[in-house]
């Protein structure tokens, strides 16, 4: 049975470029090409009603509305989202990739792509594998691995974290704390060793890339 496939990217013109690259693959069916323009919710459900196997979209389309809903939304793993990278692929990788898959982003698609690589990623998809190129993946790896640093860390020394993050030298951070200096050095070099790091510095670039818009952790 052949794969059942939906458009659904920001620019209608792309959308049909695209689906005049695919029309004749035996193996694709392109049930239809939806508007993605307006980023909103309905245009997603629009989509689904027409139970597609593999959805095809752009970041511009489908990236905000994605991001934005809520998480119960995607509970059954209604989608299979292809995407098209852009020059806003960078960006996504280092802050969203976790979570866009999560919410049924199976491939993501370079921006250098050409048709063959397209027609290549749609079958891995539909055959449930994760279409990624290695410089994503290993972002993603390496993100998942500074998670699991930050997991390893006490209650007490994500607090010293945060607050070192926020600017506060030791003598200050005892003082906020109510303990010595000497054991606000100790916990410092602890985590430290935790995640990887040899100062302050990095430590604050090391949060900042696993917590952009919380440092408070």
């Amino acid at each position: 049975m052949p794969l059942r496939l939906a458009i659904g990217c920001s620019n209608y013109l792309y959308s049909e470029g695209l689906k005049k690259l695919l029309e004749d693959e035996s193996h694709i069916n392109i049930i239809g090409i939806f508007n993605g323009g307006s980023g909103s919710l309905p245009d997603l459900i629009e989509i689904e009603k027409h139970d597609p196997d593999v959805i095809l979209a752009d970041f511009n389309a489908d990236f905000n509305i994605l991001i934005g809903l809520p998480d119960d939304y995607f509970a059954g793993n209604r989608l299979k989202i292809l995407l098209i990278g852009d020059r806003s692929l960078r960006f996504i990788v280092d802050r969203h990739l976790k979570g866009l898959i999560s919410r049924g982003v199976v491939g993501i698609l370079p921006q250098s792509a050409d048709s063959d690589l397209l027609k290549r990623a749609i079958k891995a998809v539909s055959l449930g594998e994760l279409w990624l190129d290695r410089t994503t993946m290993m972002k993603m790896l390496l993100s998942i691995r500074r998670q699991e640093r930050y997991r390893g860390l006490a209650e007490r020394e994500r607090e010293i974290m945060s607050l070192i993050c926020k600017g506060f030298r030791n003598k200050e951070i005892s003082q906020k704390l109510n303990i010595s200096e000497q054991t606000v050095k100790s916990h410092c070099n602890r985590i430290y060793k935790k995640v990887g790091v040899s100062d302050r510095l990095q430590l604050a670039v090391y949060a900042n890339k696993i917590w952009p818009n919380n440092l408070k952790i």
